[in-house]
């Protein structure tokens, strides 16, 4: 009769899923490249903190094989910070081909901008960072609209007709909050003193102090000044949507 035998793994591989093939995973050998490829590199300790997860938690996913894969919350964290798509994150089976760029548009990464219950243009409130809602965009997408981060665009509702035609009473605006400079000039959200408003801005040059020059689309409305410290920018109009 046969003996049973056992033996002892290496001490170097005990704790290891020696059933992975790390070094020719695709998922993993994804995250290295992406983690490389930032300017400057982000370390595994970084991008391990930065998900919210123990310094040690990507080295043990990328050389000890734990965890097996990437739990789908974690790839969209990785995948938003590295600015890839997290499919090819994903674990896929020797005989599934990971999604490649000209992926269908459900598979494309998707990165949320928070809808604020606040409206703009009829005075009254000030920008809360409070979102009611949430609107998921692709994120190639939003890189074409502005070259801000994701946490830096924010939605909000057009109140009354001062910007008409161009922004009508309801439409939907997304602002990016890092721009608050008018150079050059454009349609911002801004606190004038009075209340929040959207209004076409513009520097007034040669003046001291600065001064800003506050239009409307809609000629029924009076065109003002302000100087650039009475007033507050909230942030710059990239993109508008609107009911038909």
């Amino acid at each position: 009769m046969d003996r049973a035998t056992s033996k002892t793994a290496p001490a170097g591989d005990r704790g290891k899923n020696t059933d992975i093939d790390i070094k020719n995973d695709s998922a993993r050998n994804a995250l290295r490249t992406a983690l490389m490829n930032q300017t400057p590199p982000v370390t595994l300790k970084q991008a391990s903190r930065a998900i919210g997860r123990n310094d040690a938690y990507l080295h043990q996913y990328l050389y000890r094989g734990s965890p097996r894969h990437l739990p789908e919350s974690i790839r969209y964290q990785l995948a938003d910070m590295l600015t890839v798509d997290q499919a090819t994150l994903a674990h896929h089976p020797d005989n599934f081909r990971a999604p490649q760029h000209h992926a269908p548009f459900v598979t494309q990464t998707m990165s949320s901008v928070p809808f604020l219950d606040i409206h703009a243009s009829a005075g009254g409130g000030m920008l809360i960072d409070t979102a009611t809602a949430v609107l998921a965009f692709p994120r190639p997408w939003l890189r074409k609209i502005s070259p801000s981060k994701t946490e830096a665009l924010k939605l909000i509702t057009i109140s009354g007709d001062s910007m008409a035609p161009v922004l009508e009473h309801g439409d939907t605006v997304m602002l990016d909050i890092d721009q608050t400079r008018p150079s050059p000039p454009g349609i911002f959200i801004l606190h004038d003193g009075l209340g929040l408003v959207a209004k076409r801005i513009e520097l007034v040059p040669s003046t001291n102090p600065q001064l800003l020059r506050i239009c409307s689309e809609n000629p029924a409305y009076t065109n003002y000044q302000r100087t650039i410290d009475e007033v507050q920018i909230i942030g710059r109009v990239v993109w508008f949507a609107r009911n038909l």
